[in-house]
């Protein structure tokens, strides 16, 4: 689920950048973030005004049922928009006008324009609505700015009553064993199940 959450977003702000109108700007990269801000800032700024998209962690699961194959998990994503803009450290964030028309995009407006995209969706998947989170700023220097905004939403995680272990070869059979009241530690009955 996490990689489809995440390829979800993706996708909606690729489609949002290939619509007519659009956003108004044109966006050089959308793409997963893959630690692109820890490497030069040179070999990065190029990508400018770039989106990427990442997993942030799972905050919690809780268990849904008394056997403990069902577990709702609260999950994190992350958006980050980065802008470049030699103007200034403000029209990094701001964005340039020329009467009244945007000319170079800022952090500011990426965010909000990923807020319309995401915000209250589930994004056609078995999720909760995704709700905004926390607001950080993670590059503020030399006209370049990089914002990150956290999405949160829940899903359910499943894993089968049966344990299949592949080093085994295929699943062929289930072996059930019945014990009845009171439990005296030794099956009262047994059943194999062929498939």
């Amino acid at each position: 689920m996490i990689a489809a959450i995440e390829d979800a977003i993706i996708t909606r702000i690729v489609a949002a950048a290939a619509a007519t109108p659009g956003l108004g700007y044109k966006l050089n990269k959308i793409a997963s973030y893959g630690g692109e801000l820890d490497e030069e800032l040179t070999r990065v700024v190029p990508s400018f005004p770039a989106i990427w998209v990442t997993f942030g962690g799972i905050k919690s699961s809780t268990k849904m049922n008394t056997s403990g194959t069902k577990w709702k998990t609260s999950a994190t994503f992350v958006t980050l928009a980065g802008s470049r803009n030699m103007r200034g450290e403000r029209s990094t964030r701001h964005g340039t006008k020329v009467a009244g028309v945007l000319k170079e995009v800022g952090t500011y407006q990426m965010l909000k324009d990923v807020c319309t995209m995401v915000l209250g969706s589930d994004l056609g998947l078995a999720i909760t609505k995704l709700e905004p989170g926390s607001v950080r700023t993670l590059r503020h220097q030399k006209g370049i700015s990089v914002l990150a905004r956290e999405w949160h939403t829940t899903f359910v995680e499943s894993v089968p009553r049966e344990v299949f272990d592949p080093s085994h070869g295929d699943f062929l059979k289930l072996g059930i064993d019945y014990y009845l009241q009171p439990d005296d530690g030794v099956a009262d009955a047994s059943a194999v199940i062929t498939l």
